[in-house]
Formats: C-alpha cells, structure tokens, sequence
C-alpha cells in the first residue's frame, strides 16, 4: 500500500503570512512567503510545541492545563480568519481566539470565566525564522543564531524579540512577542521552559514554578516564553498576547519597535465579526494509552549483580553517575542523565566500515527512550527508513522508534531508563518496575547491514506491546509519503517518487521482521482519535502479550535478497570487540605491566574514540549535528587518515587518496569545501576555503613520507567537471592531480609574494570575511605555514624519485619562508592575519597592533609553525609563553585571546564570529581540535608535561579530575569544544576573563562528527607514545612526563606483537629490541634532541613471532 501524506489542514492567511493548522487545533507551521517562523512541523500525536497553558494556583502549588489541540480537553472551530478554542478545566470557562491581521500581526485572545481562582496565562512558542531549509536542517545550529532581545515598559510588561543573525532569502527576519495586557516573566530557550527533568516527568518544568526565568538564555532551542499577570477570577478576565514578523531587520535589535502597528492591527481586528463557523471533529488520544514508564534506581545489591566490575566510577556525593566496565562498555544511571543538557546518545554500526563501503547500516539510539532513529543504510541523510530526533528533551515523542508497554490495561510509553549501557555495537535500556525488569537491547552485527532490537522480561512476564515507528524513506519526514508491503511477519518499505533516492538508488528497500510474538499494522489511529491517516508518518505495531521478542531490519541498499539470520546478542559483542581490537592495532597501555586507573581512562578513551572516528569516516553525522552524510575535504584528510596512518592501516589511506583526488575540480586543480563520497557525488559545496587546496596534498605527502610507496602517485583516477560534478571519462595519474594543485597554490599567491590569498576563509569557519575587500586582500598566517610545511614534507618525499620537481617544491617552501619572515614575524608576535592592498603597507590583524578587531594573538599560526619549524628555536619559545599567557585556560587553550566582538548579530569583519548569539562551539574559541593540534606542537618542542597533561584535559572521562571547573557530560563521546557556561555572548564579552581563572564553568559541546578522535589518536601514539614510521623505518620518539616511568605500550608493529617499555629519566639514551641494543640514527627536530630511527631491515630481523619486548630507554 501507498501511505498519504495528510492534507486536511485549515490555512489563516493575510498578507503573505500564513498559519497552517492540523484537524486537531494544533499549530502546523506559520511562514512568511519562504520563511518558516515557527520551528517545528508538528503532528496531531504529538501536538505542536507551541501552546497556551492556563495555570491555577493553589494552596498545593500549581497546576497547568494547555488550551490548545489534542493536549487540550477544547473544542474547535474555525472560519475563514479565525480558529477558536473552548472548554472547560478545573471550574473555569475558557475561550482562546487566534486573529491574523492585514499588518501581518496575529492575536491569541484568551477569555476565561471562574469564580475565586487566581490564575495566569503562559504562552510557550518554538521560534524558526529561517528558510524552511535552514530550520529543518538543524535546530540547534538554527537556534545558535537567533538573536533574543527583551524589553520591558510600563503598561505591557516585557517584550521578547527575536532576530535571525544569518542572512536568508529577503534579509534578516524578525519575531516580535509581547502582551497587549502585560507580561510579567519571560524566558527564550526551550532548556529553561521544558527543563532537563522532562526527559523523565514528560511535563514542562517552568509550568509549576511561581514565574518564568525572566533571562536570556542563548542556547540551542529557541523556544520563547511570556507569562501573564496573576488574577484573582471573578467573573471574565481577557488576556491577549500578539506576534509580529517583519522579513528584513537589517540592523541589530536596539529598542522596541513597531509599537503602534500592533494597537493599529488589534483595533483592526478585534471587533471583525466571524464569518460562519465549522467545528472540527475532537482529536484525542486514546484511552488505553496513559502516561510514561521510567525506571526506578537500582539498589547497590542490584548493581553489582548486572556490573560486579566497574572502573571510572563518577559520583556525586554519594550518588553514582556512570562507570565503565573492564571491557570499556559505558554504563550510564539515570541519575546522570537528569543532570546534562545534552542527553546520552548513541551511534551504531555495520562492522568492517575501516574500509570504504557504502553498504553500512547504522541507527541513533538515545537514553531517555530513542530506541532506533535516523535509522539508514548508507547515505545518512538520503536514506532514512525512520526519523531523526529534532529536541535534545524528547519533547517530540514520534521521532524515530519508540515502545508502549501495557501496563494494568494501560500502555505506557517507555522514557528514563533506570540506567543506559552503552558498547561498541550496541544500546541496551534497563526498566525496573515494581515486580519486573523490562530490557531493550539495539545491536548491529560485523557483517552485514542489519539491525536487531530485543525485548525481554527479566521475570518472564507477558506484555502487550505498541511500536511506533516514524517512517520517512526521505531526508525531512512529512514531505512525501511511502510505500509498504505486508508479508506474514515481514514488512517492506520503499521509497517513492519525489523522495531523496528514488533516482540515485532506487531499489533501496528496508525489511522489518519481527519473531517472537504475532502482530498487527496499523498507523497513528491506533494513538488517537480523530487523526488523519499519515499525519505523523507512524507505523504502528501492536503485538500479542509475549515475555520477549524481536525485530530485525535489513537495509537493502539495491534491493537484493538477503535471508533474515536470527544472530547471538552475546557472539555478535564478542565479534565486533575483534573487530575492534584488529582496527586499533592491539592497542593498549598498562604500568610496569598492571592496570592503573589513569591508563584505564586512556585505554577506555581509545576504544571509544576509534568508534567515533569510524562514524565521522564511514557514515558521516553526529548526535546533534544529524545532517552530514558528506566528507569535508579538510576533515577527511585529518582524522581518519591520520588514525590509519597511525595504526599502519595504510590501504584505507590510499583508498581516501584516490577518493579525495578524484574530487579535484578539472579547470582549476582546486576542491569543494566538502562532497558526498557515494552515488551521490553530484551534491557539493562548489565552493571552498582558501587551505582546502592544500590538505590533499598533506596526505599525500605525508603517506610518502611515511610508506616510500610511490606506485600512489601512479594510480589513475578521474577529475570532477565543476558545475556540472560528475567525473571526467579521462583518467589521470594522481601525481598530475598534485602538480594541478601545486599550480593553484602558485597562482593564488598574493601580488609578487609567496603567501596565499586568504579566500572564502581558512580552518576557522567563524572567521569567515564579511566583505569581498578582505576576501581578496587577506592572507591568514596559519594556511601560509601549513603550505610551507607540507611543501617542504614532499620535497623531501620526492628527492629520491623525482629530483627535478623537489628541487622546485624546495625553492617554493624557501619563498614562503623568507616571506613568512617578511611579513609574518616583522613584529615579534605571528598575527592572525595580514591584510596587503598594498603591498608595501602591509596591515597586521589579530594582532597587538590590531585597532580594529580588538583580539591580539590568534593560537592556529603559532602551533602550526611550530610544527611545521618555521620558527627558530627563540621564536618558539617566545610564543609558546605567548600561549601559556594569553590563550591558556583550565580546560585548554583558546583559539584567540577575546571573543570576535558581539553587537546584536551584525558582521563588521567576519561573519559567524560576529552573527552566532550562542557563545559555544568555535564561537567560545575553545575547539578541541584546536587544542589537539597545540599538543602536537608541544611535542614537537618536546614539553613533556604539556603533552600528556594536554590529552587528559580533553578526555571526557571523569573530566572533573583534570578539570574542576568542567560541567558533567557524557564520557564516551568526543566533545567538539569546551563552552563556558556564559547566557549569551554580552556576558561571555564581559566576563571572559573567567575562563582563565576557572572561576565559570564549562560544557561540552557538539559531539562525535568531528576530525578530532582521529586526530587525538595520532598524537597519542605517533607524538606522545612516540612510535611511528619514516620510509618505513621505526621512529621511537616518545614525550612522556615522568610520572609514566614504566610504561607498557601493547602495540602491532608490521603485524608483530610488540610491547614497548618506557624508562623515562635515564642518562643514556637507548632501545634494546628483545634484549638487543639497537643502534639507530636520531629523529631530526628544529627544538629538541630527537628520538631513534630504527631502520626496516635491522627491526625485522630482530622481530619474531610471538610477543616481543622493545625497551625504551630516555
């Protein structure tokens, strides 16, 4: 059958505002031509996260009744310019009138009638103001953006108004919300409505509280909040709140505006009479279904039955939060989860994604009741059967797959876990109820794209359960409908015409079988009343009273036949920890042979982050970044290739070689700044930042330096036809690809110099120029002296092979050099950037002697050339106090010395910089790339204390440990930046001199879909371990502090077993290879005495099968 998408929708249009209402009273969404004004595209299941709650207080506190759709207990009409809302709850006659005006202005009019109770009125609304392409895409990236500013006066109270910072098509939209008979609280992030307490009460927590936070909060959930004056009812009382919108405020929100067009437009429409009305049949929801079902604790007795061993224990006081197990399995109690704002989530994986294959099926679990969502087989955007979740609270509980469980003839919506295990292939959720415990666990198997969910009671109880699945076979839900098909227990779903894939693959199928119990399909008319069929896109499975059964879904990425197996929960653990154990090449580190907690922390750190980086590599997306699906050409060439490199995974290197070349456009030798990888390929940002041109040729150069493998520059692989972006049927070889993008470098140096034009931007994506002026003119320090690092890396890579082209390469990194010196380090501190009109007048940016931007020292020019060894031995010295001065904090080191400057979301010099009104991620400049690319330089001037004191500062394990200022978060997930705890960007302004002293807290921000666990391996092992290789020769050239006197290091060397033991502090440097002393010449290094290189042909004669013993001597 063909589902439909529901259109029985009620539209109040003027001018060329539009609110689109569902048959059960709630709020659809609300556009301005293009514009989405709300957030959300809501459902009749759910209702619209918009809403009126009218709140009595009594002497037990409060209690809230919303007033509007299927929450509600109204009745609902509408006419032509009206929708109206009536009932009664708790003794008092309500009325709510939603009026729209020719001016644009809308109206909720609310009349209640009672007798004694004092009440008030909260009007809760989800903001959007962007594209409907912006919003969708990503809601906390949205809200990051949108510009709240409050006002307050006299007679009305406060005002809220909300800006959009980025540009979209017709300007800069605007919402402005107030009251026309006064607001006295006011709140604008879904975090302070809803609260983190909703993930288990599944009520908004500022309902029974006595006012609204009454502050701006700029977080990731723009959600405003107004509530009214209380009154004591004795007979009517109106309250009335109203919004605006208004398509381009260019400049920022200084004062209150447009006051008079809203008296004008409520006198307009206050008194129009109402054409005749229609009732709309009442939407409910069903009787049977009742509440949620969360966890109870576990005794400590229960805990140690299901965990007798825990390591990396957290608690608060005598509360335990979360704790690993002896095979790095991440445990987590509900107790944790009630105390972060980002809820614990969880990707899973297909194994074998260490090499390239499109055939990776993978699925987001979260704690708080997410069992599958975004649930794809290959392009993780394209491909979704089921939806992603949209809110960090579960607010919307369709998304994605959830489970009722019948309770005493009533279901019950499973939520908080009593705690969450996390592994490396799965989730699994532990209910405790009163006689029971009820476990869920999701899993993936090595090989092949499946995934299994088993439910089980403990007790052996019989359940009836209900299975709500949001279907999409699309990007965005809601948008087309799909196709299923029944087979006895088998359920397949495809994708129609006009969805995503139909033309790129459409065989693309997904079969959904489910044993252990019988079952029927039906849709969101099995929830509530009254909804029309496909309004929430839910399949909906009710199966028989059963005590466990399961589901497997097969993606079918061409459609093939593949039988269903029924797999071992247990083998399936086992295998892909083998799995894991061959990608990380054996590692792991102990003390003179034993376990010690702070190893145990870095060995939990390593499994968890190769897992993250197979997610950044193989299918490209994160817990709140859940778009993606792409490789960023700058990205790819860092994190897993360096992870590879590092482990000597060296095929899966040549693999993302041939892949990342085969991208380069034909005419100009340049890239995209990123590009999907599978048949997608025509999808692409055309256009990229001025370093991109240079990371391919990083690998590139790096791959040789460390392999000596140049059949690579042989290999022949297509151009891409920019524009056009498909291949070129003419292949060429990958080192005409290089000498192509060796020619672009050359032609984009600025005026006679050798320093490259800054472009679109460099690593730092916030920087971005706000005018072409600065596009064309800017040179950034940092993309100079990565280009003469890598320059200079594949000049020596070609020496032996290709004298001629060194030779040149050579000459080139000798230009940068001197031009570096000329420009860059006139002055005794690298500037950010230098801006060169005139080429004789250079301009420092960035700078001390920077007026104009107000920051003085940027970090990224200072490590890179450190470690490219651009500056001399003083010169590093001297900026490395520079760092430890002005950009070091508790919780690592700044991007810049003071936050671009802030003023209400307008660009001046940069664009992000100046427009996100959210103080986090790059914008709270400490990105933890960043800091790991400030440990890789601290190990090339040999600081031994930084380097590994630098990895555990990041380490999200027990982070409190090495950071006390450090707000909890979850501990087997890499964090993208450390955020200080700042409202908005005015206070972060005022009072960023607190991220020095550790006297603010700071957050964890966007997690897993990042370079970084890539990156922070390779420093692990090549930098700070120490061990890697040059021309296929050992480099032994460890940074270790002293305290790590007795290391062990398990490790694989060319397929050997190898143990490397550290003896730190000796007078004689040594290595002994199985007891042998080995004579090997000295790592060159511009700061510091270098370590061994133990050449190819000595190491394999010495190495035998077995283990082998490689002691360190330091």
């Amino acid at each position: 059958m063909q589902t439909t998408t529901a259109n029985q929708k009620i539209n109040i249009e003027a001018g060329n505002v539009r609110f689109t209402f569902l048959n059960s009273g709630d709020l659809f969404e609300a556009t301005h031509k293009e514009i989405m004004i709300n957030q959300w595209m809501s459902n009749p299941i759910d209702g619209a996260l918009n809403n009126l709650y009218l709140r009595v207080h009594g002497e037990n506190g409060i209690k809230a009744y919303p007033l509007l759709g299927v929450k509600s207990t109204s009745n609902t009409s509408h006419s032509q310019n009206e929708i109206k809302w009536e009932g009664t709850v708790a003794d008092i006659d309500f009325s709510v009138n939603f009026r729209l005006s020719e001016k644009e202005i809308w109206f909720w009019d609310i009349k209640v009638n009672g007798a004694g109770q004092t009440v008030d009125i909260v009007y809760g609304q989800d903001v959007g103001i962007g594209s409907k392409g912006l919003v969708r895409t990503n809601e906390s990236y949205l809200s990051q953006y949108i510009d709240h500013t409050v006002f307050e006066n006299e007679q009305n109270g406060y005002v809220v108004c909300s800006r959009q910072n980025q540009p979209q098509p017709g300007g800069f939209p605007y919402l402005q919300q107030g009251s026309l008979t006064k607001a006295v609280g006011y709140s604008t992030d879904g975090f302070q409505f809803f609260g983190l307490s909703y993930k288990e009460t599944n009520e908004p927590e500022v309902l029974i509280k006595e006012t609204l936070a009454n502050e701006i909060y700029q977080y990731e959930f723009a959600f405003t909040g107004l509530q009214s004056e209380k009154v004591v009812l004795d007979g009517q009382e109106s309250f009335v709140f109203y919004g605006l919108f208004k398509d381009n405020h260019q400049e920022a929100v200084t004062e209150l505006e447009f006051s008079e067009e809203v008296t004008q437009a409520w006198e307009e429409v206050k008194g129009l009479a109402s054409d005749s009305t229609e009732e709309l049949e009442k939407v409910t929801v069903n009787a049977n279904l009742s509440g949620v079902l969360s966890g109870a604790s576990f005794t400590k007795e229960e805990l140690d039955k299901y965990f007798p061993v825990r390591q990396q224990e957290e608690w608060d006081g005598d509360t335990l939060l979360s704790f690993f197990t002896d095979t790095y399995e991440h445990i987590v109690l509900k107790e944790k989860e009630l105390v972060v704002e980002r809820p614990h989530g969880h990707i899973i994986m297909s194994g074998n994604n260490d090499k390239m294959t499109e055939n990776i099926i993978t699925s987001t679990s979260y704690m708080y009741g997410i069992f599958n969502s975004q649930l794809v087989v290959g392009n993780t955007s394209f491909h979704k059967m089921m939806t992603n979740a949209r809110n960090a609270l579960n607010v919307m509980k369709t998304s994605g797959q959830r489970i009722y469980v019948e309770v005493e003839g009533q279901y019950k919506l499973l939520t908080m876990p009593t705690l969450f295990e996390i592994g490396f292939n799965y989730a699994r959720w532990f209910y405790k109820t009163v006689d029971d415990v009820i476990v869920v666990t999701n899993y993936t198997v090595v090989d092949s794209p499946d995934i299994q969910l088993a439910v089980t009671s403990e007790n052996g109880k019989n359940y009836r359960y209900l299975v709500t699945n949001q279907i999409s076979m699309n990007n965005n839900e809601l948008v087309v409908s799909y196709d299923m098909k029944q087979e006895g227990k088998v359920l397949t779903f495809t994708a129609v015409e006009g969805s995503d894939s139909k033309h790129v693959y459409p065989d693309l199928a997904y079969k959904l079988t489910v044993e252990g119990t019988d079952f029927t399909v039906n849709d969101e008319t099995k929830l509530a009343e009254g909804v029309v069929q496909g309004s929430a896109s839910l399949v909906v499975l009710e199966t028989e009273a059963t005590s466990s059964w399961t589901m497997t879904v097969q993606g079918l990425l061409h459609g093939e036949e593949r039988e269903c197996k029924a797999p071992n929960f247990t083998t399936e653990m086992e295998r892909y920890r083998t799995f894991f154990e061959k990608v990380m090449n054996g590692f792991k580190l102990s003390l003179s042979g034993e376990s010690k907690e702070e190893l145990e922390k870095m060995n939990a750190t390593a499994w968890w982050y190769t897992h993250n980086m197979l997610v950044h590599y193989s299918v490209p997306h994160g817990l709140e970044q859940y778009g993606g699906a792409a490789w960023g050409t700058r990205d790819v060439c860092q994190g897993p290739t360096e992870y590879f490199m590092a482990t000597q995974n060296y095929e899966s290197v040549k693999e993302i070689i041939k892949k990342v070349y085969t991208h380069q456009y034909e005419d100009t030798g340049n890239w995209p700044q990123w590009f999907m990888f599978d048949q997608y390929n025509r999808i692409q940002s055309e256009e990229s930042h001025g370093d991109i041109i240079v990371w391919p040729l990083k690998v590139l150069s790096d791959y040789l330096t460390i392999t000596k493998d140049y059949s690579i520059l042989e290999e022949k692989v297509p151009y891409t036809v920019r524009g056009a972006f498909h291949f070129t049927e003419e292949k060429a070889t990958v080192f005409e690809h290089a000498k192509k993008e060796i020619q672009y470098i050359k032609d984009h140096f600025l005026h006679d110099t050798f320093l490259s034009s800054y472009g679109d931007g460099d690593w730092d994506d916030t920087l971005q120029p706000a005018n072409a002026q600065l596009k064309q003119y800017m040179v950034s320090s940092w993309t100079v002296s990565l280009t003469y690092q890598v320059l200079n890396t594949l000049s020596k890579a070609l020496e032996e092979v290709l004298t001629e082209e060194a030779a040149e390469l050579k000459a080139l990194a000798k230009g940068i050099e001197i031009d570096f010196n000329k420009y860059m380090l006139a002055s005794e501190v690298i500037p950010g950037f230098v801006y060169m009109e005139d080429q004789d007048k250079p301009e420092l940016m960035v700078h001390p002697e920077d007026t104009k931007t107000g920051i003085h020292y940027r970090l990224l020019p200072m490590t890179r050339s450190m470690i490219s060894e651009l500056l001399t031995p003083e010169q590093a010295k001297a900026h490395y106090d520079l760092i430890k001065k002005e950009l070091y904090c508790p919780d690592g080191v700044r991007l810049m010395n003071r936050p671009a400057n802030y003023a209400g979301g307008v660009s001046t010099h940069f664009k992000r910089a100046e427009q996100a009104a959210n103080f986090g991620r790059e914008i709270g400049l400490q990105y933890v790339h960043a800091h790991i690319r400030y440990v890789e330089a601290m190990a090339k001037l040999g600081k031994t204390d930084e380097v590994w004191k630098g990895l555990n500062t990041i380490n999200p394990i027990n982070i409190q440990q090495a950071v006390p200022n450090a707000e909890r978060r979850q501990s087997n997930a890499y964090f993208s930046s450390s955020d200080g705890q700042f409202n908005n960007r005015y206070e972060a302004q005022e009072q960023f001199g607190k991220l020095r002293d550790g006297s603010v807290k700071v957050k964890g921000g966007w997690r897993i879909y990042s370079s970084g666990p890539g990156i922070y391996m390779n420093q692990l092992i090549s930098n700070c371990l120490g061990i890697r290789f040059q021309a296929g020769d050992l480099v032994v050239d460890p940074v270790l502090p002293a305290e790590l006197d007795g290391l062990h290091f398990t490790y694989k060397v060319n397929g050997h077993d190898v143990q490397f033991v550290y003896h730190l502090g000796q007078e004689q440097k040594e290595v002994r290879v199985n007891g042998k002393a080995v004579k090997g010449a000295e790592v060159s290094n511009r700061y510091r005495n270098g370590g061994f290189i133990i050449g190819k042909e000595e190491l394999s004669q010495l190495l035998f099968e077995g283990e082998n013993i490689v002691e360190v001597f330091i």
